[in-house]
């Protein structure tokens, strides 16, 4: 877990984080993916995510500022056990949300940090992630494999763990 002046990373709970996840996701693949969803927030969606760090397969941890979410990230260690394994035994960025109001003010970067400790306990060479917007990513550290991923058709993007 980090802790900083009133910011804290701790791992996703059920019984304490789902609404505000679910909230966030809903904002994440609207206004930032441009992604239509048929409900907001997106329950069965939400849950399909969250079983998956159930069954650990992925790692979900929720950034909070004074007690409030404002943002989070998922990851894992690529395996055929993953709906989504590119490159096995990498680590793989899947998903990161910071709320509008609170980017550009380094949380992101916060995030992005924590997750790649995580993963580089996990003993993984490599983390890679896709990414439709490379500026951020390649700021971190990630640099383009001039690869495309055929899943989403966004560029993908890998730093050395």
């Amino acid at each position: 877990m980090i802790k900083q002046p009133n910011v804290v990373i701790r791992p996703y709970s059920d019984s304490t984080d789902f609404d505000a996840f679910a909230q966030m996701v809903g904002v994440y693949f609207i206004e930032d993916l441009k992604e239509p969803l048929n409900n907001n927030p997106p329950i069965g969606m939400c849950k399909a995510m969250t079983q998956s760090v159930k069954d650990a397969i992925t790692y979900l941890d929720i950034l909070h500022i004074d007690d409030s979410p404002i943002g989070f990230i998922m990851y894992q260690v690529d395996s055929p056990k993953s709906n989504w394994c590119e490159k096995e035994g990498y680590g793989f960025i899947r998903e990161m949300y910071i709320r509008k109001d609170y980017r550009k003010q380094g949380y992101g970067k916060t995030l992005v940090a924590y997750a790649e400790s995580e993963l580089k306990r996990l003993s993984v060479p490599y983390i890679y992630l896709t990414s439709s917007n490379d500026a951020f990513w390649l700021s971190v550290g990630y640099a383009s494999t001039g690869e495309i991923c055929e899943k989403n058709n966004n560029h993908i993007l890998i730093k050395q763990s």
